[in-house]
């Protein structure tokens, strides 16, 4: 027998063949086969196909090849059993019986420890099936592994089919089950140490209680399988621990399952003041669990303190509302100074009606503390805010407030300079580095100008230069292979996916462009495009594009018609570059000429449509007229390019406005109508979320419509802070633009279109609010009260939504700060028509700060 006859049946997955030929070798011819047994390994792995039961075949052979448990516990856990291939019966689980008793036991030890916590495929669980059964074979219980529960809990949520060993009967109820398991005992409590959340909702679409596992471990601990202690223990240790909040409120249901009692509670009052810091859900059972334990007389006066100091520093106001509560039952039952001792941390809280509430405790009680207590409440009230300036001094007799305001204006930011786009790339050696690291409009446009020229000058050269990048199908460096003649053009053609995979009208432009420079490299070289932009922001200068077109008449190039097309787009208006165009010859030099004549593309003004059946009010362009259309005109009689009709034509289908995909890189989409950013606004507004978007519209030129307003809008209320900030910078510089020369930008209009959007859904308050604030702290409280003095009117239009409080909020600062006086009805028609919700709270202090409506 030769060792290819092995190898031979394991390939072809004969497994009586390799138990017979196992079987049949003595130690030593068998420790003689591992080398060619890893070799087989790694080719199997690597084989894209073969034959069914190999790998289960494979491994268990080379186990029972090391005589060694650690050897061959370390062979199993590092494969997978074919979930098909019968490990489990006759004739390969004969090969593990066969081995030592002593060998078995530390195998299934060592290969358990080995599994925890591994993948999730049924072949490689089969793996735990391995470990399972050679521990119950030798009468040893499973290592007390936290993450070896997690493949216990996944091999017991659903029946074995995979294997023909019946340890447990899988027509009974997940709780029977497990009552009948000698793991249970070792493995259940240690579902809180480990990895487990996942498989708490396991089997999903379990009809009965006992199929589910938070109640079957509640059962379970109520009948003494587990040690109700030791488990309650270890689930507030590990709610104390922290840690994702999907899992903390799955860890949090089963302790609340369990219904802990007072003792129990107070067993573990470290752990539920920890846990105060958590997930706020976590943080709210903690805190009314600690309530729970004052109550009982089990909460020292020094553990008060501790709660009042974390729960008051905490973001959700419910939280500390709960607290105050208690903290006014600790007072009314005795322990005064205890309590305001707490409720002075409250102060300094920066809602003004969680202030005010600590006030009302503070005024019921003040007269029965003195001394060291009522000097640490003075202390505490000069953080008040202002508007309860009138009852820290009758209280306290402490003067709240701040000096009259010295109105000063905004701290502009200089208005942005033009940046140039570097000089090209003077080797192919710099075209290959940067090629390996692209990103960004400016570089895109740098390559896609550099790989038409080496491809002109050299292409042998630009070959050997670009040989060493990794093969990748981003666009540039698929163009880069049909420039150095090792791929056809007609690699790009997938690239007119671009218009439905990166953002409609914009990406089919870019699609269109990357096309025919694709077809130029191949077929008819161009010595340099005529679109590379003179600058970061896409915009190309009159003048430059004269003096490239006048060399491709020098050397009889013909201009690519969408490459002319968008440098035409990329330019504006020149009259003196006008002039030197017009003693050009070609057809291209008498358009180009015109076109800088007449001013460049003429603007389109956008109208605002309300929200109707859609998800929010949007904008739209009116469809251009032919004389728009016809300026674009590359040559006589030839019609406009396709994507240039889409992206200058008429306004896209709704579908496309709102949910068209947004990979398109939005510098590169900026970059396409750099005179235009209320037109790129229009067709941009579904990703107005992106980072930088918003500052790159305040980068561009042309005037700011209505879109480029909503756009700002929603970037405000963006889920990412740094949209947020995105949206602060572009703000700021609009406004130094403005400053310098009109651009159209209105922060009135912004408001009004932000409250609109609000009331529809479209911008949430919490976050336009602290855009607002964090504009205010940039230097610009001025421009940011504008915004939302407009914004207002609109928004409390009745009914007043649901968030407004926290506009109101942010107003209250910025009018205080700004000194802005002169009512606004809306507010005061809020202030004056009774209730006592914070929206109407903050209304009246914002009324009472403007004065008189129209004063």
């Amino acid at each position: 027998m030769s060792t290819e006859d092995l190898v031979t049946a394991i390939r072809a997955g004969d497994l009586p063949a390799v138990a017979r030929l196992v079987e049949a070798m003595p130690d030593a011819r068998r420790r003689a086969e591992l080398p060619r047994l890893k070799q087989l390994r790694r080719e199997l792995r690597d084989s894209a196909t073969s034959r069914a039961g190999a790998a289960t075949a494979l491994l268990i052979a080379g186990a029972v090849c090391h005589s060694a448990p650690a050897e061959a516990a370390d062979w199993l856990a590092r494969g997978e059993i074919d979930g098909a291939a019968g490990w489990d019966r006759p004739p390969l689980i004969d090969l593990l019986h066969a081995q030592p008793e002593d060998w078995q036991r530390e195998v299934g030890l060592r290969l358990a420890r080995r599994r925890a916590g591994r993948a999730d495929g049924w072949g490689s669980m089969a793996l735990f099936g391995v470990a399972e059964h050679l521990l119950r074979r030798t009468g040893t219980p499973p290592p007390a592994e936290p993450t070896l529960t997690v493949d216990w809990m996944r091999d017991r949520s659903f029946p074995r089919f995979w294997s023909a060993l019946t340890v447990l009967s899988p027509d009974t109820d997940l709780y029977t089950r497990l009552r009948a398991d000698s793991f249970t005992p070792v493995l259940a409590p240690l579902v809180f140490d480990g990895p487990t959340a996942l498989w708490f909702d396991r089997p999903r679409g379990a009809r009965a209680d006992t199929e589910r596992w938070p109640t079957v471990l509640t059962m379970l601990t109520a009948d003494g399988t587990i040690d109700r202690a030791s488990f309650l223990a270890r689930g507030f240790a590990r709610l104390a621990r922290g840690g994702a909040v999907g899992e903390q409120r799955t860890y949090l249901d089963l302790v609340t399952r369990l219904e802990p009692v007072t003792g129990e509670l107070a067993v573990n009052r470290r752990a539920l003041l920890a846990m105060l810091d958590g997930d706020s859900v976590v943080a709210g059972f903690a805190l009314e669990s600690l309530v729970v334990l004052d109550g009982a007389g089990l909460l020292g006066e020094g553990e008060v303190g501790e709660v009042a100091g974390v729960v008051v520093a905490r973001p959700e106001k419910k939280l500390v509302r709960v607290l105050l509560g208690w903290l006014e039952r600790v007072a009314a039952g005795g322990r005064v100074g205890v309590a305001l001792r707490a409720v002075a941390g409250c102060l300094g809280h920066p809602d003004r009606l969680v202030q005010g509430r600590a006030l009302k405790v503070i005024k019921r009680y003040v007269d029965l503390v003195e001394g060291g207590v009522v000097g640490e409440l003075r202390s505490a009230a000069l953080l008040l805010d202002p508007s309860h300036a009138a009852v820290a001094a009758e209280l306290l007799g402490v003067v709240v407030g701040v000096s009259a305001v010295e109105v000063v204006a905004d701290r502009l930011p200089e208005p942005p300079r033009p940046v140039p786009v570097p000089a090209p790339f003077g080797t192919p050696a710099e075209l290959a580095e940067e090629l390996a690291a692209a990103a960004g409009s400016t570089s895109f446009e740098r390559l896609l100008d550099g790989l038409t020229r080496h491809a002109w000058q050299d292409r042998d050269a630009l070959a050997a230069a670009l040989a060493p990048l990794p093969q990748s199908w981003e666009p540039l460096h698929v163009l880069a292979l049909v420039a150095t003649g090792t791929t056809p053009p007609e690699a790009l053609a997938p690239l007119f996916q671009y218009r439905y995979e990166y953002g409609g009208a914009f990406g089919s432009v870019l699609a269109a462009r990357l096309h025919e420079v694709a077809w130029r490299l191949a077929a008819d070289p161009v010595p340099f495009l005529l679109a590379t932009p003179s600058w970061c922001n896409g915009a190309l200068e009159a003048g430059e594009l004269v003096a490239r077109l006048a060399r491709y008449e020098e050397l009889g190039v013909r201009p690519g018609p969408v490459d002319f097309a968008q440098a035409l787009l990329r330019t504006a208006g020149d009259a003196r570059a006008a002039a030197d165009a017009g003693r050009l010859t070609s057809v291209a030099g008498r358009q180009l000429a015109a076109w800088l004549r007449e001013g460049g593309l003429p603007g389109r003004e956008s109208v605002v449509v309300p929200k109707g059946t859609e998800k929010y009010r949007y904008c739209e362009q009116p469809a251009p007229d032919a004389d728009r259309l016809g300026l674009l005109a590359v040559a006589a009689g030839e019609p406009l390019p396709e994507p240039l009709r889409l992206l200058l034509g008429p306004q896209p289908d709704l579908l496309e406005h709102y949910w068209g995909k947004g990979s398109l890189p939005d510098e590169r989409a900026a970059a396409v109508l750099p005179h235009h950013r209320e037109e790129t606004a229009v067709r941009l507004l579904p990703r107005c979320g992106d980072d930088r978007l918003p500052l790159l519209l305040a980068e561009n030129g042309g005037p700011c419509g209505p879109a480029v307003h909503q756009l700002l809008a929603l970037s405000g209320s963006a889920e990412d802070g740094r949209g947020r900030a995105a949206a602060v910078d572009a703000l700021l510089v609009l406004a130094a633009r403005e400053a310098e020369a009109p651009t159209g930008f209105d922060p009135a209009l912004l408001g009004r279109e932000a409250g609109a959007l609000v009331r529809d859904g479209a911008v949430k308050p919490n976050r336009l609010a602290r855009t607002l604030a964090d504009l205010a702290a940039a230097g610009a409280p001025r421009l940011a009260w504008t915004v939302l003095a407009a914004l207002l009117p609109v928004l409390l239009d009745a009914p007043v939504p649901r968030g407004a409080a926290e506009l109101l909020t942010a107003a209250v600062d910025l009018a205080r700060e700004t000194g802005a006086r002169g009512g606004i009805p809306a507010v005061t028609r809020l202030a004056t028509g009774g209730g006592r919700s914070k929206a109407v709270t903050e209304a009246r202090t914002l009324a009472a700060l403007l004065g008189p409506d129209g004063g």
